[in-house]
């Protein structure tokens, strides 16, 4: 059965392209079958891939073919990276769904039919959402089983999380009472700033009785940061490079050399729910370092 999963958060700048790449990586590294869709129309996770903007065939091309009732083969849009994973590109041409769909009937779920006509070829389809609360992104939550959200200890970056959280409990209760919250993911974290600190807590404080917040975070690297010129992940990134450092201040990373016979160091969210309860997280520490 596929699990959809929509990376979101109308904070930019929060990771959630970088997440949604590692994290489809890692899921296909453990065996699974994995579609990255590219829902925003700046379309870095198809650049971060290593994929041209200017493709003819993107999303957009699938959704319109949806709106307007067309035979097509679902399947034409999909690329192959080299790491194991499937991708759907957008690129600037996405920007206009939105106002397309405000004049379409059921708008909030064109989307979730298109994902329909893919999903028994998946065992994972994540979705890299945009960073707005538009149209696309309600298409992606009403068509999602559930919802990772990234969040920059930062205080602006966690101030916008009511809004975000109001969204998912307005598409729950109107288009999508199936959808859940995985949880919240703190990442580009600097856990050795006592400001960081001060805004993780703020965020558990808050919210933590009713969402799972994982203690694991993802640190704040320039590995990571280098992995989007390089169109890859940081898997095959540090296994191009053999020898990588985390960053050796901040406490939640680690400095390794590594040959190619080693893992790298990376803590990474992996929601296999291959247990009874559906929405049950398990936190899989990805590639530790021996």
């Amino acid at each position: 059965m596929c699990k959809i999963i929509a990376i979101a958060n109308q904070k930019g700048g929060v990771a959630k392209t970088t997440t949604t790449i590692n994290l489809g990586v890692g899921l296909s590294k453990v065996g699974k079958r994995v579609m990255l869709i590219d829902a925003d129309p700046q379309g870095h996770l198809t650049m971060g891939l290593g994929f041209p903007k200017n493709l003819r065939v993107t999303l957009k091309t699938m959704m319109e073919n949806i709106i307007m009732g067309l035979e097509f083969d679902p399947r034409e849009a999909i690329l192959h990276h080299e790491e194991g994973i499937d991708v759907i590109p957008s690129n600037k041409l996405l920007s206009g769904m939105d106002m397309s769909l405000f004049t379409v009937e059921d708008r909030e779920k064109v989307l979730k039919e298109y994902l329909e006509l893919l999903e028994n070829d998946y065992d994972y389809i994540l979705i890299d959402c945009m960073p707005s609360l538009g149209m696309m992104t309600i298409n992606a939550l009403s068509a999602a089983d559930s919802v990772l959200i990234p969040v920059q200890p930062q205080y602006y970056a966690a101030d916008g999380l009511m809004e975000l959280l109001k969204v998912v409990k307005g598409i729950h209760q109107r288009f999508n009472p199936d959808l859940q919250i995985e949880g919240i993911l703190f990442t580009m974290d600097s856990s050795h700033y006592n400001n960081s600190k001060r805004n993780k807590q703020a965020v558990r404080d808050a919210y933590g009785a009713e969402i799972i917040i994982f203690d694991q975070t993802i640190p704040r690297t320039e590995a990571l940061a280098e992995t989007a010129s390089e169109g890859v992940s940081i898997f095959l990134r540090c296994k191009r490079k053999r020898c990588v450092q985390l960053s050796s201040t901040c406490p939640g990373g680690a400095e390794s050399c590594v040959n190619l016979r080693k893992k790298f160091s990376l803590l990474l969210m992996m929601n296999c729910l291959e247990s009874m309860k559906p929405n049950r997280i398990l936190l899989i520490r990805l590639l530790k370092c021996h």
